[in-house]
């Protein structure tokens, strides 16, 4: 008999590091790709003209889609603002899960949970200034502007995804925890996410961006799942895999 059937022999429960209603906060990892995702198509459905792609965008054409596409602006801001929420509530839940506190993984998970979700709030900042000043700002404000949306939505918010994913699924995998696939791949694709923050010295490594982006959500929506099957657990435990 093991030690956590002999502690229900004495009546007391064994200890879950997600247990209900606690577990309800893997949802968080799951809402920020869905509202992430249906920003991105919230905004191509209600632009007006063409789309406009960051990297390779014109002062002028800064200027026409912001004034010309107001509704998608701002609906695609709202939804990641939800999005950056979202993640932060996720990744402060797991950083207490995993009793990370006063540890350097623990370190690293906070920071990485504060700086993805808070670049991508950044960046939607810098989107609606945009939407403000776009007509009647000069040149080096309205691209200084479309500069920092670009790289505080895309490498830094990568890289804080990368660092919150290396460090919880290291800390993870090195306590037995499940499900162990997740955590597993977070330790090959989390330095992967994090180093496409590589863009902001090499600009050609922007193109990728979304397929980093879809590594993490994969990471995000599995350990979500997890939390909410009860998986997040000992592997000595009787917890469904």
């Amino acid at each position: 008999m093991g030690p956590n059937r002999i502690r229900e022999a004495d009546g007391a429960a064994p200890p879950r590091a997600a247990d209900a209603p606690a577990r309800h906060w893997g949802w968080w990892g799951i809402v920020f790709v869905v509202a992430f995702v249906a920003s991105i198509v919230a905004g191509s459905l209600l632009k007006v003209g063409e789309s406009l792609y960051l990297p390779d965008a014109s002062v002028a054409q800064l200027r026409g889609f912001y004034a010309t596409s107001a509704v998608a602006v701002l609906v695609q801001s709202a939804l990641q603002i939800l999005s950056a929420v979202a993640l932060y509530r996720f990744g402060w839940r797991l950083r207490a899960a995993l009793r990370t506190e006063g540890t350097r993984a623990g370190a690293v998970l906070g920071w990485g949970t504060a700086i993805t979700a808070g670049s991508l709030l950044a960046s939607v900042v810098c989107g609606l200034v945009l939407l403000l000043v776009a007509a009647r700002a000069g040149d080096t404000t309205v691209a200084a502007l479309g500069r920092a949306a670009l790289l505080l939505g895309g490498a830094a918010h990568l890289l804080g995804a990368g660092l919150l994913i290396t460090a919880a699924s290291a800390v993870a995998r090195g306590s037995h925890r499940r499900p162990r696939w997740v955590f597993g791949y977070g330790r090959v694709v989390g330095p992967l996410v994090a180093a496409s923050a590589l863009s902001i010295l090499v600009p050609p490594l922007v193109r990728p961006e979304p397929a980093f982006r879809l590594l993490a959500a994969v990471w995000l929506v599995g350990m979500g799942v997890g939390v909410l099957r009860r998986a997040f657990d000992e592997v000595g435990q009787d917890v469904p895999a």
